[in-house]
């Protein structure tokens, strides 16, 4: 049978591992260069002296179910019953401006009310369906998106600030067509956004019942240990590539512990930085093109708080910070305010994002990152309490930037790409775990066909 070497042991990976596994034509090889499956699927569990457990996603906490690869791979695995509704993604979101947060405007009484828009920017966003739509398929920055369909105040007012956080990127320069494809679909088939978001209210929801979002009641990292223990293949930990080399009609993968492993085809889920090291030798234009793609760093502090050490008001589960605040944190989020069963009662366990404004912030040492960030929870959101603890996650140069004609460049790469040897992975064709996922599956089928 054919023999596929799958390099990455992340959830592009495991993914493609377990679509080789299910199709039943090849027998396949996961190599994993660190210690543990998951790559940022990262959950922990800190307990407090009293035995009162927290528990911590690293990276990914929540999914939407409008992509629905998490939702049917959680069922694929037997995993349904770890399915929980996380409930409104929206409720309670703030955005900072001027130092100071400003509740996101998301019913019409609050966006009529709201400090946060000039009457004038209001008026524009309230113009969004008589704005001509575009009707081409090129690329377009999430800035000039914006501004076209809502204008320039939106933008930065709370657009820019909702969308570039959650990329970690900066909006004049983020691919609209990999961070928010949808937005471009609804205006294709409306004319609006407004228009589109109304037809698609009215739509039928999914006879299989499920919410808008889901997180998994032991966190993120449920999905991806359950794959690696149902795989039934060559999987290896601590096993780093080294070399790709051609052999025949097909390669022989090096490890740095001396192995090799003969391989008909390869899979590389892993970042573009680490995918043009191994290129560089059987597909040199393809690893040139490679090296373009920015890779930042990126990092999650999670904090527990006891509840009476936070103001009563504002109740914020959200903020959002844009980078023109020239902060040392992205955004914070109240996990337990939207997950109450992930922390004590009468405690508060909340996560603070870095390294969009701030790449620096990540490379601290542990005191001087935790320092930094209750400097920031202090001065924006008045939670001036020592954390009773606390956990990091830092991914160095892990976050890749998929800016303007990103897609263009990976069809490129694809293009140069030798017969047998395919890409998966956040730094291709979408961030997001959903993204990675029908990526791992994706390529399975054509490198099979």
């Amino acid at each position: 049978m054919t023999h596929i070497v799958v390099i990455g042991g992340g959830i592009a990976g495991l993914s493609a591992a377990w679509e080789i596994q299910k199709r039943g034509q090849a027998t396949f090889s996961l190599l994993e260069a660190s210690e543990r499956w998951g790559g940022k699927v990262h959950s922990r569990t800190l307990v407090a002296s009293n035995g009162d457990k927290f528990l911590v996603d690293g990276g990914p906490e929540s999914f939407v179910t409008r992509k629905p690869e998490v939702w049917e791979l959680a069922h694929e695995l037997g995993l349904a019953d770890e399915l929980v509704n996380p409930g409104s993604e929206t409720r309670n979101i703030y955005v900072l401006d001027g130092g100071r947060p400003y509740p996101i405007p998301l019913s019409p009484a609050l966006f009529f009310s709201s400090p946060l828009m000039t009457w004038r920017g209001k008026l524009r966003l309230l113009a969004e369906p008589f704005q001509p739509a575009r009707r081409d398929t090129e690329d377009e920055s999430l800035a000039a998106f914006g501004t076209r369909r809502l204008g320039r105040e939106a933008l930065e007012k709370f657009i820019g600030p909702v969308l570039g956080g959650i990329y970690n990127t900066d909006p004049a320069h983020q691919s609209i067509l990999v961070s928010s494809p949808v937005m471009r679909e609804m205006e294709a088939e409306s004319g609006s956004l407004v228009l589109a978001a109304l037809k698609r209210a009215f739509r039928p929801r999914p006879k299989d019942g499920r919410p808008s979002f889901v997180t998994f009641k032991h966190g993120a990292q449920v999905l991806t240990d359950a794959m690696a223990a149902q795989l039934k293949g060559d999987l290896r930990l601590n096993a780093e590539v080294t070399r790709i080399q051609r052999d025949g009609a097909g390669y022989c993968v090096m490890l740095s512990n001396g192995d090799t492993i003969q391989a008909d085809k390869i899979i590389l889920a892993i970042l573009a930085s680490q995918a043009a090291g191994l290129l560089r030798e059987t597909a040199p234009q393809a690893a040139s093109q490679l090296d373009l793609i920015q890779h930042n760093h990126i990092g999650t502090v999670s904090l527990v708080f006891r509840e009476s050490d936070l103001p009563q008001k504002p109740v914020v589960n959200g903020l959002m910070i844009p980078r023109r605040e020239k902060r040392a944190i992205d955004a914070v989020t109240f996990t337990s305010r939207k997950t109450p069963q992930r922390a004590a009662p009468g405690f508060v366990l909340l996560r603070v994002y870095l390294g969009g404004a701030r790449p620096d912030v990540v490379e601290m040492d542990d005191a001087g990152l935790v320092a930094a960030v209750c400097a920031e929870l202090g001065a924006l959101l008045g939670i001036h309490a020592k954390p009773l603890d606390y956990t990091i996650f830092r991914w160095l140069k892990g976050f890749p930037q998929a800016n303007v004609g990103h897609l263009g460049r990976v069809a490129q790469v694809e293009a140069l790409l030798p017969a047998g040897i395919g890409l998966a992975g956040s730094s291709y064709r979408g961030i997001a775990v959903p993204d990675c996922i029908k990526q791992g599956r994706e390529i399975v089928q054509k490198l099979l066909q």
